[in-house]
């Protein structure tokens, strides 16, 4: 029996017909309207992110394995080279050459792409072109996160966010009447059962409704007892403060040191039915449960209404400042910068179907060169500058650059950069990053969510969230705007270990442990069955309506903020400036050096680690 799907694995843009779930054979095709010989990463799908042939060499260092260095020839020498070719290296890569224009420049990369968590996922269905984010989904508040470097470089590369205000079609929702649900799946609340929210826009929060009929109808759906909806209602929809008499500064205390869930149970004696619907609330920006979450943390989630308006929490910007495949278009527009000629145009408009070519990307012509699938294991300061050893093909080679930037995973450095002290490669362990999986599932149509009236559907009981497309179109990209035509949905899952007395980190570490250890069968298999009990009332069939999968498998996610649930914030402070301590003329970027998950971080830790070096 055909499923009707393409999964596509390929080596050196040639694809190659594998074997699926289950056994079955997936089609022969070609991805994203790619020839079967252009060079093409974004069309792969199957497995992404942390793709086979990725980690395997930096798992050998972690496990004791170094790789023999001596014999490797040393034939290369710039005036700087990036380990990391995410957006942190990139933009090092930028602010570089604009403090030395003549700078030549060498990015190593472990992965086949370059953009690191900023992963772009193409499709053709029926002769339309799908764009999907793979990771870091969006410009997040810019007026009141972006400002100097990060702010800067969008300016350098012509992103004006107010075009979003146009590009991003905010009434879309509300005209063809779509907002948020629940699906409660059965091994968890005894039956499947979808539950469309009948008020407020789909952006709106459940807590803060304006008839409470409807927020009782809505609650009167969930398949919990009546305890569990009465105190549901209760904290959604009163004014009761539970922290009555406090000063602001002691809410905060509280709100800071008591997990959600033991804020829910301490303060509204919550039912353990209330805790199980809640358990997941917290999944999508922290990548761990309400247990491991500060309740400071989660202002906006049921319960907290007084304390978010006695604290006076500021209001977020919209979130519509999204580019048809997330930030990865800050990457391209980067790549597209520093190697002129691999990418045609010049905007913010034409990078969305700019067609990037590959060949081009690591020429010896070029001032800046992206070497893809090179895995750094040994990097020292010497004489003249720093050298880098790397593993390409299993082969080991050597480059020397005057400068070195950093810009891989924290965990890593410790295995790579052996003049780094015992404090320091302490401090770099202490920060571990959030695992997390971003699916991709391209369709022919939207019917089923139109049908049922949904846009988003929480899964607190199950493995994923579910979510149709942002509604984006840029330039000559058109999302779907016609339930009968091909789109992306997004599915997110966050392995975790909950209500074991884990902190986040640790639960982090053992999600992590079980991602490595999953098949794109594993992932499939509950794609394929989640899908079908969420949207199957409203027609769906996978077997006839998905045409294709890109699991972006991120074991080493984001990294987060230290919060003081588990962390002096003072301690911790020091820790993150311990660990991007500068090793003679290695500087350290990413995202990690900031400790937050932000691509504006990512860019301003660029920006400081340059500024170390040619200062």
């Amino acid at each position: 029996m055909s499923t009707g799907i393409t999964r596509r694995d390929f080596v050196n843009g040639i694809a190659i017909a594998v074997a699926g779930a289950a056994g079955i054979e997936w089609a022969r095709t070609h991805a994203a309207d790619a020839s079967s010989t252009e060079i093409n990463p974004p069309g792969r799908d199957g497995l992404r992110g942390s793709h086979s042939g990725s980690f395997e060499a930096a798992h050998r260092l972690r496990d004791g394995s170094p790789f023999d260095i001596s014999r490797a020839a040393l034939t290369e020498r710039y005036d700087l080279a990036v380990v990391g070719a995410g957006i942190s290296g990139l933009a090092a890569a930028h602010f570089y050459r604009q403090r030395r224009p003549n700078a030549r420049v060498l990015i190593l990369d472990t992965n086949d792409d370059f953009g690191g968590h900023a992963k772009r996922n193409e499709f053709v269905v029926d002769g339309q072109t799908l764009i999907g984010y793979g990771g870091t989904q969006s410009i997040d508040g810019p007026a009141r996160k972006w400002d100097g470097a990060a702010k800067g470089l969008l300016e350098d590369l012509g992103i004006d966010v107010q075009r979003f205000n146009k590009a991003f079609d905010q009434g879309f929702y509300a005209h063809w009447n779509l907002n948020q649900s629940v699906f409660f799946k059965k091994e968890v609340f005894g039956v499947d059962r979808l539950v469309r929210r009948p008020f407020g826009t789909w952006k709106e929060l459940d807590e803060d409704p304006h008839d409470s009929r409807a927020l009782r109808a809505y609650l009167d759906q969930f398949p919990l007892g009546a305890k569990a909806r009465s105190q549901l209602f209760e904290m959604i929809w009163s004014d009761r403060d539970v922290l009555s008499g406090k000063t602001p500064r002691q809410r905060q205390g509280i709100l800071e040191h008591t997990s959600y869930r033991d804020f829910l149970k301490q303060y509204w004696d919550a039912d353990d039915e209330v805790l199980k619907f809640l358990q997941t609330r917290t999944h999508e920006l922290w990548a761990v449960g309400i247990d491991a979450v500060p309740a400071s943390e989660t202002l906006t989630l049921p319960g907290l209404k007084a304390q978010r308006a006695a604290l006076g929490a500021e209001p977020e910007e919209p979130y519509i400042y999204h580019f048809p495949d997330g930030n990865a278009s800050i990457a391209r527009m980067l790549v597209r910068k520093l190697i002129p000629g691999i990418a045609p145009g010049g905007t913010m408009e034409d990078i969305v179907l700019a067609r990037f070519d590959y060949a081009q990307i690591d020429l010896p012509e070029h001032a800046v060169r992206i070497r893809l699938n090179s895995t750094a294991v040994d990097v020292r300061n010497v004489d003249r500058g720093v050298e880098i050893a790397y593993v390409n093909g299993g082969n080991v080679a050597r480059v020397a650059a005057g400068d070195c930037v950093l810009a891989c995973y924290h965990a890593m450095i410790p295995y790579i950069a052996s003049e780094a002290g015992a404090e320091q490669r302490a401090a770099l362990h202490d920060n571990v990053r959030a695992p997390l999986v971003y699916v991709n599932v391209a369709v022919r149509n939207w019917r089923p969510w139109h049908k049922l009236g949904v846009a988003y559907i929480d899964n607190p009981g199950g493995t994923y969230s579910a979510a149709l497309d942002f509604p984006v179109s840029l330039d000559g990209y058109r999302f779907s705007a016609d339930p009968s035509k091909p789109t992306c949905l997004h599915l997110m899952h966050t392995p975790t270990a909950p209500n074991q007395g884990l902190n986040m980190r640790e639960q982090y570490r053992a999600g992590r442990a079980r991602l490595y250890g999953m098949s794109f069968a594993d992932f499939e298999r509950e794609i394929r069955d989640e899908l079908g009990r969420m949207l199957g009332s409203a027609g769906f069939d996978f077997d006839r309506d998905v045409t294709a999968i890109t699991v972006n498998r991120w074991p080493h996610g984001y990294a987060y903020t230290p919060t003081p649930l588990f962390d002096d914030p003072a301690h911790q402070t020091r820790i993150a400036k311990q660990a991007r301590q500068q090793l003679g003329r290695i500087a350290i970027a990413n995202s990690d050096s900031g400790w937050d998950a932000y691509t504006h971080v990512a860019i301003d830790q660029a920006h400081r680690a340059v500024m170390e070096l040619t200062t």
